[in-house]
């Protein structure tokens, strides 16, 4: 753990190799209360800041057969939601143009070469955590 100040923690980061080569340096950050998840079959939108970078981000959770999504909420096509969108299946449709995301795997329906940003959810007994 890595101290920020009085009452502040951030978790040791940890370090990860990316496709290039480069060596990444990630944070695990909570995102959510268990109690505050989505039901299963819906997704909400979510919002915090990151403890250590202070970046604000958007991101859209959602809950399918009993695992976790997590993808920035910002539709690439039309600006619209990820997270107040309608999730049928594995696919959400955003709250604008109805434009259709794969949750696991980040692509778009009608554009597979367009992908957006997603992250892996871990669920702890005190929350639900994402690496970034």
């Amino acid at each position: 753990q890595i101290p920020l100040g009085p009452g502040k923690i951030l978790p040791r980061p940890f370090r990860s190799l990316s496709a290039s080569g480069l060596i990444e340096f990630m944070s695990r950050l909570k995102i959510s209360e268990i109690s505050d998840a989505p039901q299963e079959g819906t997704g909400k939108q979510i919002h915090f800041k990151h403890d250590y970078t202070e970046i604000d981000y958007v991101l859209a959770l959602f809950q399918v057969e009993g695992k976790f999504y997590c993808l920035t909420d910002l539709c690439l096509t039309c600006g619209g939601s990820l997270g107040k969108g309608l999730l049928r299946g594995f696919f959400t449709f955003c709250n604008k143009d109805e434009c259709g995301w794969n949750i696991k795997k980040g692509f778009c329906k009608f554009n597979r070469s367009e992908t957006t940003p997603r992250y892996k959810v871990a669920v702890d007994s005190d929350g639900l955590y994402i690496e970034i």
